[in-house]
């Protein structure tokens, strides 16, 4: 891989990375906020309990979700000091940096992901 494309595929998964950590901070900050516990410290009836036990299961479903792409972020930036990310598990070929940037956790080029979803 060349150093310019390694350049650019860095820069892209530590961005990424940085949103991640943000959105993530901001999701705790909210559920853990002062506001949040008075607002459903003392729900009024059947309904408010539903209401708050969706809201915490989404609230936990979106921090879990954010916790695994940085997990896969930080596997991303270990193949990429190892020069095997961006690099098709199937064929070996380079995996258009467009794609990556779409899904920057691809193993697969387009051909050979399409093929697997064929069979």
């Amino acid at each position: 891989m060349d150093r310019e494309r390694r350049e650019r595929l860095r820069q892209n998964l530590q961005e990424l990375k940085r949103r991640l950590w943000v959105e993530l901070r901001e999701e705790y900050f909210k559920r853990l906020g002062e506001e949040y516990s008075e607002q459903f410290h003392n729900p009024q009836d059947t309904e408010d309990l539903s209401l708050i036990d969706l809201i915490e299961d989404t609230g936990l479903t979106i921090a879990d979700i954010h916790k695994e792409r940085l997990v896969q972020i930080e596997e991303a930036l270990r193949k990429l000091e190892e020069d095997t990310y961006g690099v098709c598990d199937e064929c070996g070929k380079e995996i258009d940096e467009e794609r990556l940037r779409v899904m920057p956790f691809a193993t697969c080029c387009v051909e050979c992901q399409s093929t697997r979803e064929s069979s």
